[in-house]
């Protein structure tokens, strides 16, 4: 049911945006929906006074209209600090006006001054503090002139006073919940991508050494607790320094990639693989014999013999893996273990020739 709405919400707050992680994208969400609401509150005075013949009221909620317009399309076109500035300013103003001159201080209209100060303190940063301070003390300065003032409604009847008053409430509460919310969903949204960032290496995509180990730990220990068959592989490309050495370090990093991007695609879904370091990629295989992860990376390693990686001056760098591969048994008390085995095959592989997957039994 709400999500239709929560698309259209999406939409709206992400206009003009295109950046997921930008440093002022919290901000700029909260500045859109800032000017959103001021629109709608804009447009609904225009409803209530248009029929009443208040023309001054009219013509102030338009004129606000369309200073919002302005600051929504400053905010989306990159015109950030003038989108900004422009919200507190006008809403104070607005603010002021209709508590001392139209509303009256009775329906507590100035009380929406706390979502000025709510949206001073999320919008602005810590090196824009000039501005920060000096609406704040305007918002206090004017908050406390409409306490002790006592101004009647001229436009407003005694209920029209209360539903003003109820309208306060409900709008300074809807304020900060979605407020809350988007710094809060900002805050999850960063924390997780920062999360992937420290898992992730950066040249090949694939996971950390950090990231990788973990896998290795959980699953070993999922695959003892359940008595299950786990298997363990180190690949490591063969003659990396004379590829570094004969075509640069670029073309080096052209193969890592280009590698990793192949051995994602042609393990399965359910292995796990990273960089342990250097050249060395770690594959970690849970529910599976040493006969099919043989098989698995047999096919591995004709795939990168089958590769032509060509660098940006046309030159095909010729690319081998060579493979050790160990399984966990009924013994083997430590993920550590089998990782030894598989170092173990990988020193025998390199030794027999490379280009080849030597084949351990955890001890």
């Amino acid at each position: 049911m709400f999500t239709p709405i929560k698309k259209v919400t999406k939409t709206l707050l992400n206009l003009g945006f295109e950046e997921e992680y930008g440093n002022d994208l919290n901000q700029k969400h909260v500045v859109n929906f800032s000017y959103l609401l001021f629109c709608a509150t804009s447009v609904l005075m225009l409803v209530l006074f248009v029929p009443r013949e208040v023309h001054s009221l009219v013509t102030l909620s338009a004129l606000g209209l369309v200073i919002a317009l302005i600051g929504l399309k400053y905010n989306q076109t990159g015109r950030f600090t003038q989108a900004q500035l422009i919200m507190p300013l006008v809403k104070i103003g607005q603010i002021g006006l209709f508590s001392l001159m139209y509303f009256g201080t009775a329906s507590h209209f100035h009380w929406l001054l706390l979502n000025v100060v709510a949206y001073t303190f999320v919008v602005f940063r810590a090196d824009q503090r000039i501005a920060k301070y000096w609406i704040l003390i305007t918002c206090a300065l004017l908050f406390l002139i409409c306490e002790f003032t006592n101004t009647k409604g001229v436009y407003l009847t005694v209920q029209d006073q209360r539903v003003v008053i109820l309208s306060v409430f409900f709008a300074i509460a809807f304020y900060f919940t979605v407020v809350i919310h988007l710094v809060m969903n900002r805050l999850k949204s960063v924390n997780q991508h920062l999360r992937v960032l420290a898992e992730k290496d950066e040249l090949t995509g694939l996971a950390n050494r950090r990231k990788v180990l973990a896998d290795a730990v959980n699953i070993f220990a999922d695959s003892v607790i359940n008595r299950d068959q786990c298997v363990f592989a180190i690949v490591d490309l063969d003659h990396f320094k004379k590829i570094n050495d004969t075509f640069g370090h670029e073309a080096g990093d052209l193969v890592l990639f280009e590698v990793s991007t192949l051995m994602a695609s042609v393990i399965r879904s359910q292995d796990k693989i990273g960089r342990y370091g250097g050249e060395e990629f770690i594959v970690i295989m849970p529910n599976t014999t040493l006969r099919e992860a043989e098989y698995v990376m047999e096919h591995l390693r004709q795939s990168v013999e089958a590769m032509e990686i060509k660098t940006d001056k046309g030159i095909i760098v010729p690319v081998t893996i060579s493979i050790g591969v160990a399984s966990i048994t009924p013994k083997t008390s430590r993920y550590e273990e089998i990782l030894a085995q598989a170092d173990k095959g990988l020193y025998e592989a390199k030794h027999s020739g490379r280009n080849r997957i030597s084949i351990q039994s955890a001890r």
